[in-house]
C-alpha cells in the first residue's frame, strides 16, 4: 500500500508539469501557438468616415483619443542591459543545475531495474524514476527557452512555471523521503513500553546501507534545492522611471522640489513590483519599503510615493478602444461620490474621515486624467 501511495504521489509531478506546460505554450508571448488564429476582430470606428475594419485613414481626430502612450507603458527600464546580464548568469546556473537531479533520477531508475526486487514490488518501484523523467525534460525545455528571453513578460512568465514545476517536485519528493516506508503498528502500545522498545532496538543508531540505490534516492529531493533557489531569486524586470508630467496634471508636477530624487531618470520611481522575485510577489514585500517610508521619511507628498503599474492605472494598452477606458473612468467616478455620500451620512461608526480616506485611495488612479 506504502508503493502504491508513492507511486500516485509522483506521478502528480508530470501531471502538473505537463498542465503548466500547455497553459505555458498557449499564453506565453512569444509562443508559435499565439499567433495560429490571424483572424482580425472588429474595431469600432472612431469617426463617420472609417469602416468597421479600422483601416481608412483618420479625416478628423477622435474626442475619445485621451490615450497618451507613455502612459500605457510602465516606464523605461534604467540600466537594462545590466539587469539582463545578471538575469542571464543566472539562468545559465539553472541550466546547470536541472542536469544533476535528472542525473540522479536516471542512476535511481538503472538501480532499481537491475535491484534485487522481484514481480510488482520492482514494477512499482521503477515506475517512480520514470514518472519523473517527464517533468525534469519540460522543465530543461523551459530552462533552455528561458535563456533567450530578454523582454520582461516572456521572461517572468517562464520564472512563474519554472517555481512552480520545481516547487512541486521538490515537496512531492521531500514528503516522499520523509514518510516512513513501514506501516505503523495497529495496537500502539503506552508511552513507557514504547519508549523501552525504541530505546532498546539494536537498528536504532545503524544507518542505512550506503548502496547505490539508497544514495540516490537520498540525493533526488536534496538536488532539487538549489535549481528551486536560483529561480526563485530571479527578478521580474529591470527597474523603471516614468516622468512625473506623464500621468500627474501640472497642478501636481509643478509643486515637485527640484532635488527631488522623483525627478532623476537615472533612479526607478516605479513601483519594485516590477523587479520583485516570485516569494515577494506572493508576499507582497515589495511593498515594505513604501511602509518603512511612513516612519523615517520627512514628507509624503505624491512625488513620494512609488508610481503604479501601467496595468494598474485606469487607461491599459490591453484595451482596444479609448472609449472603454473613459467609461470606466465615469463609472467609478460616479460609485465613488455615491460611497462618499453614503460614508458621510448619518451611519452610525461612519464619519467624513473614513469617507475622504476611501476617496483618497479610490481616485488616486485617475489623478493623471
Amino acid at each position: 500500500m506504502a508503493d502504491l501511495v508513492a507511486v500516485i504521489s509522483t506521478a502528480f509531478i508530470p501531471l502538473a508539469s505537463f498542465i503548466s506546460l500547455s497553459i505555458y505554450l498557449s499564453i506565453h508571448p512569444s509562443s508559435p501557438f499565439r499567433h495560429l488564429d490571424s483572424k482580425r476582430r472588429i474595431a469600432l470606428p472612431i469617426h463617420r468616415e472609417e469602416p468597421l475594419n479600422g483601416t481608412s485613414d483618420k479625416t478628423e481626430e477622435d474626442p475619445f483619443d485621451i490615450v497618451n502612450p507613455v502612459v500605457c507603458d510602465d516606464g523605461t527600464p534604467v540600466e537594462p542591459e545590466k539587469f539582463w546580464a545578471s538575469m542571464w548568469k543566472r539562468k545559465v546556473a539553472l541550466l546547470v543545475a536541472l542536469v544533476p537531479p535528472l542525473t540522479c533520477n536516471i542512476l535511481l531508475l538503472v538501480f532499481t531495474a537491475l535491484g534485487d526486487l522481484k514481480g510488482e514490488d520492482k514494477t512499482i518501484a521503477i515506475l517512480v524514476p520514470v514518472l519523473l523523467i517527464p517533468a525534469h525534460l519540460v522543465a530543461l525545455f523551459m530552462g533552455f527557452v528561458y535563456l533567450g528571453e530578454n523582454d520582461t513578460p516572456s521572461h517572468w512568465s517562464t520564472t512563474i512555471h519554472l517555481s512552480s514545476n520545481l516547487f512541486v517536485q521538490f515537496i512531492v519528493l521531500a514528503i516522499f523521503a520523509l514518510l516512513p516506508s513501514t506501516p505503523l503498528p495497529s495496537a500502539p502500545p503506552s508511552a513507557p513500553s514504547l519508549l523501552f522498545a525504541i530505546f532498546t532496538r539494536r537498528s536504532l543508531f545503524n544507518l542505512t546501507p550506503l548502496t547505490p540505490l539508497n544514495v540516490s534516492k537520498t540525493l533526488l529531493p536534496i538536488l532539487h534545492i538549489p535549481p528551486l533557489l536560483i529561480v526563485l531569486f530571479v527578478r521580474r524586470g529591470p527597474p523603471l522611471y516614468l516622468a512625473l508630467d506623464a500621468i500627474y496634471p501640472p497642478k501636481i508636477t509643478d509643486a515637485v522640489p527640484s532635488n527631488s530624487a522623483a525627478l532623476d531618470p537615472g533612479k526607478t520611481n516605479v513601483t519594485q513590483e516590477v523587479q520583485a522575485t516570485v516569494p515577494e510577489w506572493l508576499l507582497f514585500s515589495y511593498a515594505t519599503d513604501v511602509v518603512r517610508q511612513g516612519y523615517v521619511a520627512e514628507s509624503m507628498d505624491i512625488w513620494d510615493l512609488p508610481i503604479l503599474q501601467a496595468s494598474m492605472r485606469e487607461i491599459r494598452k490591453s484595451e482596444p478602444n479609448p472609449r472603454y477606458s473613459l467609461m470606466c473612468t465615469q463609472a467609478r467616478c460616479r460609485v465613488t461620490r455615491r460611497c462618499v455620500r453614503y460614508m458621510d451620512g448619518p451611519r452610525e461608526g461612519l464619519g467624513s474621515g473614513r469617507a475622504s480616506t476611501f476617496c483618497g485611495s479610490s481616485l488616486e488612479p485617475i489623478l493623471g486624467h
